[in-house]
């Protein structure tokens, strides 16, 4: 073989190998008084390395806290069965049964790197049995909190259904092959139906109990559109790995069992600007490093310790140099609410609300308040005369795949029980698969108890509806913004509404004076490399203020108050920024480089401010509201399925959980 291959090393269980020192970035200590795992994971993906490249930080992140993670890869990813670089001119034989052993052996080498800081601790390999399916796991041994999953589906031999994953999701073949890699525990290659498939997740949801479900993109930005024909940003199993994923969290919640669920964005990533930090990015792809066996050590196996068509090219790919969720969480789900606050959430396709009175540590058990089929997140509003308003979107499936719908959740009167209904989607009218794409909803409460809804449509411009105070909604109206994100905040004063939306690199806002009235075209209120993150900040009153907009790496981010732009340093971190405006002074909480809450010091606009980490992990995105008495509280829903929430009049950020779900 052309690599540097040597038996001195040991083999242990799995492959692993030992001996080898330790002196590469990914190491860490490990240590085993870690804190007490209350969060628990099920990544469900198409192949090993897709977490590796879109879903990390997070993974790691959870790995740090010691949280419990089991990672499913759905394919053997075997493509044409060569394990060399790309591009240099060789050509081994195909080896499709070695090629997917050596992608799980770099994907178990990257998972020891992160759990325990060495990449060759052993593993232990098993056949399981669900029904009359099979597919093998490894555990690793000296964290046994981490295990992986490989179902091994491949591309057929011959016949139709190269497609592994989307045949045998609309039916077009009753099952599809798996593969045995070389040296797996399986005893031979077989098939798998649609229905075993879906078995397999669901055991694993039962026996893994995750708080948080992380899958890929389920709905893919275009690249391009012409007379119906969809050209799409992703890699198809991509997409079918997340409609299983959803599938199967939709039936574990009708057996009464409600997580949260995280979608990324795969390949799209490489088109947009990065939003990591360097240090959290370099790390990223140390791992990526260990699973594309980059540095070709020796090798205790013939097929190769790692992914050499990865190999030293993991960062040529690009679009693992940003971590974005394909439904990002707003900051407008905290709310005022009778004498007290009132939170919102989506578990398991089901809104939850939180409330409280006016004590602080009276918040109760979230209850379900409806809604179905309920994509992550929900914009909450309240109308002038009391009543509470949610917006969020609806992805219902089918074997043809999702239809989507933004939904309106509203409360006949103050405190009383939601109903839901469509309020519709700017694409709906024509081809189907332009009405995948719509964004998450904001929306704004007129003086008169009118609304309007905003959200991003196929095209990558804003659109909006709104409702009059009777009741009745006008049409959805288009607004441009060529190639906006799916970051919208609006902003209302009096009558007046703003509406702001990030490109890649502008800051756009349109204006209107009534609710009666037109929005004109965006004005650039700021050019520059923008991460997509762009949040309102609360004033000291609970109105909307300041507008806060991230830019690249997570360096800085830009401060609009009064039409006036002042970038100040971030302090790293992604997504979302919450904000308090009080007296003159800012606090900021966003999403940390741990993935905890970073949160600041009140401080003047324009000075730097120190972010140190506070909180547990959590999902979405925090967020600020001020109660009826003018107390001022964050709050985050934590990857344990808890409320957290902290008062922001002291220095010190002191979290307190609120009770998670239960089954039902």
């Amino acid at each position: 073989m052309h690599r540097r291959t040597a038996l001195s090393a040991l083999l242990l269980t799995g492959g692993g190998v030992i001996g080898l020192g330790l002196t590469r970035p990914w190491e860490r200590v490990w240590s085993a008084a870690a804190p007490p795992r209350q969060a628990a994971f099920l990544n469900i993906c198409a192949h090993p390395d897709d977490d590796l490249y879109f879903l990390n930080p997070d993974v790691m992140q959870a790995l740090d806290r010691g949280n419990a993670v089991t990672s499913v890869y759905l394919t053997a990813g075997e493509a044409n069965g060569v394990n060399a670089p790309l591009g240099d001119g060789r050509r081994p034989a195909a080896d499709f049964e070695g090629y997917a052993a050596a992608r799980q052996y770099g994907i178990r080498s990257a998972y020891a790197a992160m759990a325990t800081g060495n990449r060759d601790s052993a593993w232990r390999r098993e056949v399981r049995q669900v029904g009359g399916a099979v597919y093998e796991t490894a555990t690793l041994a000296a964290a046994p909190h981490v295990t992986l999953g490989f179902l091994n589906l491949r591309a057929p031999l011959d016949g139709p259904g190269s497609n592994r994953l989307e045949w045998l999701w609309d039916g077009r073949r009753e099952a599809q092959p798996y593969l045995r890699p070389t040296d797996s525990p399986l005893a031979a290659a077989g098939e798998l139906t649609r229905a075993q498939v879906l078995a397999i997740l669901a055991s694993l949801l039962d026996t893994a109990e995750p708080t948080v479900v992380r899958t890929l993109d389920p709905t893919p930005e275009h690249l391009k559109y012409a007379e119906g024909h969809v050209d799409y940003s992703d890699h198809t199993d991509h997409l079918y790995a997340a409609w299983f994923a959803y599938e199967a969290v939709r039936r574990h919640r009708r057996a009464g069992a409600a997580v949260q669920v995280q979608s990324y964005r795969g390949y799209f990533n490489k088109y947009w600007p990065r939003n990591l930090s360097p240090a959290v990015y370099e790390r990223k792809f140390s791992y990526l490093d260990v699973y594309g066996w980059a540095d070709e050590h020796p090798c205790a196996v013939p097929y190769g310790c790692g992914d050499l068509q990865v190999g030293t090219r993991s960062r040529a790919k690009r679009y693992g140099r940003s971590q974005t969720h394909r439904h990002p969480g707003g900051t407008d789900w905290l709310i005022p609410y009778g004498d007290g606050l009132a939170a919102f959430a989506v578990f398991g396709g089901t809104a939850l609300m939180w409330r409280r009175g006016a004590d602080p540590g009276s918040w109760t058990a979230p209850e379900a308040i409806g809604g179905e089929n309920l994509l992550p997140h929900l914009c909450a509003v309240s109308t002038p005369d009391g009543r509470t308003h949610l917006f969020g979107v609806r992805q219902d499936l089918s074997a043809s795949g999702p239809r989507l719908a933004v939904v309106h959740g509203e409360q006949a009167a103050p405190g009383g029980s939601f109903t839901w209904a469509e309020v519709g989607n700017p694409d709906a009218g024509g081809d189907p698969a332009r009405g995948r794409e719509v964004g998450m909803p904001v929306a704004v409460a007129h003086p008169d108890g009118g609304l309007s809804v905003f959200a991003r449509d196929f095209d990558r411009d804003a659109a909006t509806r709104t409702r009059t105070a009777d009741g009745r909604w006008g049409p959805w109206m288009r607004l441009g913004g060529n190639g906006i994100r799916d970051a919208l905040v609006a902003v209302a004063a009096g009558p007046r509404t703003a509406l702001y939306a990030v490109t890649n690199d502008q800051l756009l806002c349109w204006r209107r004076d009534t609710p009666a009235g037109r929005f004109g075209q965006p004005e650039e209120l700021m050019r520059g490399v923008m991460d997509g993150a762009l949040s309102a900040a609360r004033t000291a009153a609970g109105a909307d203020g300041p507008v806060l907009a991230g830019h690249a790496d997570g360096a800085t981010l830009t401060v609009v108050q009064a039409g006036v732009c002042t970038t100040v340093p971030a302090g790293g971190g992604s997504g979302a920024f919450a904000g308090l405006f009080r007296d003159g002074r800012l606090r900021l909480l966003r999403r940390d480089d741990t993935g905890r809450v970073g949160i600041t010091a009140a401080h003047p606009i324009g000075a730097t401010a120190a972010w140190p980490a506070s909180g547990a992990l959590f999902t979405g995105a925090p967020a600020v509201a001020v109660d009826p008495r003018g107390r001022a509280y964050a709050a985050a829903v934590g990857a344990d399925g808890h409320l957290w929430t902290c008062a922001l009049d002291g220095a010190e950020a002191r979290w307190q959980a609120a009770p998670a779900p239960v089954p039902a």
